[in-house]
């Protein structure tokens, strides 16, 4: 169901944004990000990026010289990691995160930060879940991010993406390839999970729904 306004959840302590790396070519982008986020209800906000250009160019370097699978995946994940770091730059409002570890033990706060993708996967992912995310093509930003959410304990998951969703479960959402395949079961127990378009004017959303509904 797509919705225009943001729904009424009750409190979410700590969510997880991710921001398309569609997005970076987007004129006036931080200012629309700022715009949204201050329509949200208060939490702490984690924040990572899609690999974006950085990420197409590794691909188009993948189909010439044929990269092993698990070396590509992890290039891309340095793409994430220079996406994001770009958003902490021109978002000087944000904190860093280093430690989902640390974060797990302490109670939210009201605040944005970023995340180092490429830390966390490298480390924390290892360290913190029983199934680490597999080194494939079939995992991107989409499934990194819902990992987080769900090692962060985070309450809702945001995808702040280019266009709206034809679709409102993750399984037909991963079916259509707006998502990665692996997002289905990365998502699985996230509480509260959306979709934004953040070239609408208006932050047209679709608020997903499990497939067993």
């Amino acid at each position: 169901m797509t919705v225009h306004e943001t729904p009424e959840f009750g409190a979410v302590e700590r969510r997880v944004v991710k921001l398309g790396g569609s997005l970076f070519s987007m004129p006036g982008l931080i200012d629309a990000f700022r715009d949204w986020l201050a329509a949200q209800s208060a939490a702490e906000t984690l924040l990572i990026a899609g690999g974006g250009a950085p990420a197409d160019a590794i691909r188009e370097l993948n189909r010439l010289h044929n990269l092993s699978e698990s070396a590509a995946h992890w290039l891309c994940i340095r793409a994430m990691q220079l996406q994001t770091e770009m958003l902490a730059a021109i978002l000087p409002e944000s904190d860093r995160v280093t430690s989902i570890q640390e974060l797990r033990d302490q109670s939210p706060r009201a605040r944005l930060a970023t995340v180092d993708p490429y830390q966390f996967l490298r480390e924390e992912d290892r360290q913190l879940s029983a199934e680490p995310l597999p080194e494939s093509w079939n995992v991107t930003s989409d499934s990194i991010a819902a990992r987080l959410a769900m090692l962060s304990r985070a309450t809702e998951l945001v995808l702040l993406k280019s266009v709206a969703p034809s679709h409102d479960t993750a399984s037909k959402l991963a079916e259509s390839n707006f998502v990665d395949r692996c997002f289905p079961r990365a998502a699985q127990g996230i509480m509260h999970l959306r979709v934004v378009n953040l070239r609408d004017a208006k932050f047209a959303q679709v608020v997903l729904r499990s497939s067993s509904e």
